[in-house]
């Protein structure tokens, strides 16, 4: 089995007629747990355990200036805030965090993301139009291009309010992401986000997380959050409970 970021020099993924690679099929986290802790450091999305997804940091914690730094530990005291307990959107990179599954459509022109969590639904143009103008949004907006069979997607346009897990850890308005899909065996994508957020971390830093194509006949199913239900209550510390 392949390591993660090891990619076989013999592998050829399957292709479209227009030659670039066929990613579609249900996929999800091959590492079932994987996020951030309070601390910065790579944990579960439910919790402080879990493999580590930050790629690129000697010390697998999350670069942040003080001022930020702060404001994560007060998310962590705070964890009813998450956008997410409230039927927010997961945004981006989160969505391809936790073990929910995604289902991958894909053409000439477009690829989109389908996901079980809000039924969210991300559209990706492959035709190498320009990123929309003062457009603001939990998913944001995403532009695609093929460098060789890696699929880049320069995504800008974040609305401000994104968490990255349930334990506080944040970015705001000021994110750029660029995210790498590569298809490094039959049932297994390489997904790898590159975040730069200048006014909450002292430098960009990379998230990696293998997917994993789920079987034959698996379907998203319905993921009832109805927003303003205050799920709140149910976050670990929540005085409320």
């Amino acid at each position: 089995m392949l390591a993660c970021g090891q990619e076989s020099a013999t592998f050829h993924p399957p292709r479209l007629a227009n030659g670039h690679p066929d990613f579609e099929g249900v996929w999800r986290n091959g590492s079932v747990v994987a996020a951030f802790n309070v601390e910065g450091q790579a944990a579960g999305d439910n919790g402080p355990d879990g493999p580590s997804v930050i790629a690129d940091q000697p010390d697998g914690k999350l670069p942040y200036l003080p001022a930020a730094r702060e404001q994560a530990k007060d998310n962590a005291t705070h964890r009813e805030r998450d956008p997410v307990g409230h039927c927010h959107m997961h945004g981006v990179p989160r969505s391809l965090v936790p073990p929910f599954p995604i289902v991958i459509v894909q053409d000439s022109d477009y690829l989109a993301l389908l996901s079980e969590t809000e039924h969210s639904v991300r559209i990706i143009p492959l035709d190498g139009r320009p990123h929309l103008k003062n457009y603001w949004s939990w998913a944001r907006d995403s532009r695609g291009r093929w460098e060789g069979d890696t699929l880049l997607v320069d995504v800008t346009g974040l609305n401000g309010n994104t968490w990255l897990d349930q334990a506080g850890n944040f970015v705001d308005q000021n994110e750029h992401v660029l995210e790498r899909f590569t298809m490094t065996a039959p049932d297994a994508i390489l997904y790898e986000a590159r975040v730069d957020d200048p006014t909450v971390y002292s430098r960009p830093w990379t998230l990696r997380v293998p997917l994993r194509r789920q079987p034959k006949g698996t379907e998203l199913i319905e993921y009832d959050c109805i927003e303003g239900e205050r799920d709140e209550v149910h976050y670990p510390g929540n005085s409320k409970r």
